[in-house]
Formats: C-alpha cells, structure tokens, sequence
C-alpha cells in the first residue's frame, strides 16, 4: 500500500488509504486508548488480526509517518455517539476512519466529538 501511494498527492494518499482501511474488517476493541507505550506495532496488529477502530486508526498513521515524505499527523482519542475511539488527524486539518472510506475535513465534524486526548508522533513507538 506505501509503495502504491507514496507518489500521490497528499490527499490522493489520504483518499486511497481511506479506501484501503475501509475493507479491514473489524471488531471490539483490542487496545488500550491510555497506554501508547503499549500499543502494537503494525506488524503486530496484522499478524494477529488484531482489528478494531482504533487499531486501523493506527495502522493509519504508521503509513502515513513511513512515506517518504511523512505529513503530519497525531492521533486523536474522541467521543462520540458511537463511543471511544482514535482516529488519525492530519495537519490539523483532515481526520481519517470517522466515516469508512471517507477522508473528513476536521472543520466540518469538529462538532461531533469531544477530544479526550491528542497523541503526537512522539508519543507513539517510533517503528523506522
């Protein structure tokens, strides 16, 4: 998937990985939204099918942050109707996995959902 998308435009690469990540089937939650330090690496995820919205949310991100030329991104812990979950928001402006498939302009959904918690890049397992 990087190799496909890594000579897109940005939001070419966004609308692709959205794309990609919607046909991950997934399940009930498998991680722990407090403890990044304890988050799968993505390998990890794949290899025990470890799928849950916020599992993608950072499958998400770890391809984003290993493109060549990396955009930025943080991984945000919401709230909704829906319940508790991470998504990935990149350059403060667009935020993946809040609608399968879709790439939302944070601007227009910011309403929606409560932040609970902001993970910057540095927070999370550096995988390169």
């Amino acid at each position: 998937m990087r190799e496909e998308i890594k000579n897109f435009s940005d939001i070419e690469r966004l609308n692709e990985l959205a794309k990609f990540c919607s046909s991950i089937p997934f399940g009930s939650r498998t991680l722990d939204y407090y403890s990044s330090e304890n988050w799968p690496r993505p390998w990890e995820i794949l290899y025990y099918g470890s799928f849950c919205t916020s599992s993608i949310s950072l499958l998400m991100f770890y391809t984003l942050t290993l493109l060549p030329d990396p955009t930025h991104v943080d991984l945000i812990l919401v709230e909704d109707d829906d319940g508790v979950y991470l998504l990935p928001l990149i350059d403060n402006q667009f935020v993946l996995n809040y609608e399968l498939g879709k790439v939302n302009n944070y601007s227009e959904i910011q309403g929606s959902l409560k932040i609970l918690q902001t993970y910057p890049k540095e927070q999370i397992k550096n995988i390169t």
